[in-house]
């Protein structure tokens, strides 16, 4: 049991180096959602991680599809692989979307003008064009007011996803090693074959 604890100890921490460092490989991770009952994968960018309430944080436009998928149907799926350590995890859990709160507040703030460009742009995430053009503000980044600033948070969301699962693989030529950990009143953990 003991080795159990140590293995997802070790994970939640690098989790949270993910967050800092953008060539970590835990910085990116894939996000899945399901629409007409079809599987829907996007990479998306870590945010944060709470390992007291066992979620982890993503930033998306609220005009996106993933946010209509995530209002329809909340399960979700994050998959992450450490390519270094040749360990998968995939992640089952529950999401939600927070907007316009004191959080997402705090942490536009927090964020540069340069990520904040993203949510500034004429057309919804998705949307058909006639042809290519950039989805970015008329204003250039040294140009952007007030009036851009608040069109941008308006666009922005926090997407939390609350951990149900977690199953770790550590590929090896000797023998994979595969554990379960289900996130309930208590995390339990549980070794399964490869």
């Amino acid at each position: 049991m003991q080795e159990t604890i140590e293995i997802l100890q070790k994970e939640w921490s690098f989790l949270n180096d993910g967050i800092q460092s953008a060539g970590h490989h835990y910085h990116s991770f894939i996000f899945s959602t399901i629409r007409n009952n079809a599987p829907e994968l996007r990479t998306v960018i870590l945010r944060s991680v709470d390992e007291n309430s066992s979620s982890i944080h993503f930033h998306s436009d609220i005009r996106s599809k993933k946010i209509v998928d995530i209002e329809k149907n909340n399960s979700v799926g994050a998959l992450f692989y450490d390519s270094s350590r040749r360990i998968q995890l995939r992640i089952q859990g529950l999401a939600s979307v927070e907007s316009n709160n004191d959080k997402t507040k705090k942490v536009w703030q927090s964020m540069r003008n340069e990520s904040k460009l993203c949510y500034m742009g004429p057309f919804a995430p998705s949307s058909t064009m006639k042809s290519f053009l950039p989805n970015l503000p008329h204003n250039p980044l040294n140009k952007i007011n007030q009036n851009d600033d608040k069109l941008g948070y308006s666009r922005f969301c926090r997407v939390k996803i609350v951990i149900k699962t977690i199953d770790w693989l550590q590929l090896h030529h000797k023998g994979h090693k595969r554990l379960l950990f289900k996130f309930e009143d208590k995390v339990r953990s549980k070794w399964i074959a490869s």
